[in-house]
């Protein structure tokens, strides 16, 4: 259930080529952009993603904290006193000195914490594996805000694709109407027809144009980089070609999947963990502790006017602690530590049936997807034919224009059916992959 980011992060580069100029080594978005470069670059730069490496950090210190309580403790300590001759107490011809010092060097090692330690660090290395599964979660979450506005993009580029050849065919059969009416077998209402037909063309194009510098924004922001100087929205070239992705297997396969390979799942897994070793600190806060104490040192003499000079030597001991009456105390603990476990448990089965849930919506969302695509694509060829017969029949006589500027628009239509269809596929598709737990497909290199 758990892969390394490193494996994770690496899975990002083997689909396509790295970055399309190097823009991006001067941290800023590269001109020329494709999926694979996005994805790399949102991964590095994306601030979430940063944020869970520290939580990742945040956690290792605590593994760290805790493995440092099996090994042995070492101090120096000194310290020098003065008091007042007032206060310095005589007996019989022998006074104190008024002034003393000590210095010593302690070593301290646990023999026996009542588990408490060994606890600790298992609950702190279970924590830290939940932190490297929430790194790779939220990973796939930008992986995925970040393919959809990459997909955003390609649909309004598409778009835009569509409305210039729509109005390319226009300009042509504006023009050839101008011709014919010049030569005296048209009409002067075909030529205003089709001025009409052209004028209605450009507005779309229009929103397109601006869909898309919104679409290509949207996915900086994501990213994390600022624009080029000089560079705007506009200027940014994505590569037109959608990623060759598909899907195999059932929704049941699917659902097993996700509930092995969801980072989500795992870091709840790795919390339930951390939660009972919790209460088995908590429980051994009650049993005996045992350590020994060792150090060596001097101090001044106490009865010598000499304050320069004094005793040197070793102490050691063995320190046995049993906690007889601590109001409650651990009692408490352990509640606190089982309320936890089990509102951990809680929030498993919950995750466990919301993941479910998203296999499912995710995959009727690709299926009919799908359908709608394989239905578009056909349509759109049936269009390019009926256009190109009403051209042929205008052309002979036997059709009028407004029969052919009813077969450029129903050709519009389909292509931008197509294009919508595409873009609806290709992001139910990556909202699958999500919602089953795999990275790699979401760079295009999944199957």
């Amino acid at each position: 259930m758990k892969t390394p980011t490193l494996t994770l992060i690496a899975l990002l580069t083997v689909s396509q080529a790295a970055f399309a100029d190097d823009a991006s080594s001067a941290g800023s978005l590269p001109k020329n952009l494709n999926l694979a470069t996005a994805l790399k670059l949102a991964v590095e730069h994306n601030p979430d993603i940063a944020s869970a490496r520290e939580g990742i950090r945040l956690q290792d210190g605590v593994r760290l904290e805790a493995r440092s309580a099996f090994l042995p403790q070492v101090a120096v300590s000194a310290g020098y006193n003065g008091r007042s001759v007032d206060r310095v107490e005589g007996f019989g011809t022998f006074s104190p000195q008024d002034q003393s010092w000590t210095t010593d060097l302690g070593v301290s090692y646990s023999l026996f914490s009542g588990g408490v330690n060994t606890a600790n660090l298992r609950a702190a290395k279970s924590s830290m594996s939940a932190a490297e599964n929430r790194l790779r979660a939220a990973i796939d979450d930008v992986l995925l805000a970040a393919t959809e506005r990459y997909f955003d993009a390609l649909l309004a580029k598409g778009r835009i694709g569509v409305q210039e050849q729509a109005i390319k065919v226009l300009d042509e059969q504006l023009a050839d109407s101008n011709n014919r009416f010049k030569a005296g077998v048209g009409q002067q209402f075909d030529v205003l027809q089709a001025e009409v037909s052209l004028a209605n063309a450009r507005p779309p194009l229009v929103r397109a144009r601006s869909s898309y510098k919104l679409a290509v924004d949207a996915l900086r922001q994501i990213i994390g980089l600022d624009y080029p100087e000089g560079i705007d929205a506009a200027d940014i070239q994505l590569s037109p070609e959608w990623p060759e992705i598909s899907q195999r297997g059932t929704m049941t396969a699917a659902i097993i999947k996700a509930r092995a390979n969801r980072p989500e799942l795992a870091a709840l897994a790795d919390e339930i963990e951390a939660g009972r070793q919790r209460i088995v600190a908590a429980r051994g806060s009650s049993l005996p502790k045992v350590s020994i104490e060792s150090s060596y040192g001097a101090q001044s003499y106490q009865f010598r006017s000499d304050l320069t000079d004094g005793l040197t030597g070793w102490t050691a001991g063995l320190k046995v602690s049993i906690p007889i009456f601590t109001g409650g105390y651990t009692k408490a603990r352990v509640q606190q530590a089982q309320a936890q476990l089990r509102q951990s448990e809680i929030a498993a089965d919950k995750r466990r049936l919301s993941v479910e849930g998203e296999v499912r919506q995710a995959w009727y969302s690709w299926e009919e997807a799908r359908e709608i695509l394989e239905s578009s694509q056909l349509v759109v060829k049936q269009a390019e034919e009926a256009l190109r017969l009403a051209k042929v029949s205008f052309q002979a006589g036997s059709k009028t224009q407004l029969e052919v500027l009813q077969s450029q628009l129903e050709l519009t239509r389909s292509s931008l059916e197509e294009v919508e269809a595409r873009h609806a596929y290709h992001t139910a598709l990556a909202r699958l992959k999500r919602a089953v737990g795999g990275t790699s497909a979401a760079t295009g290199s999944g199957k």
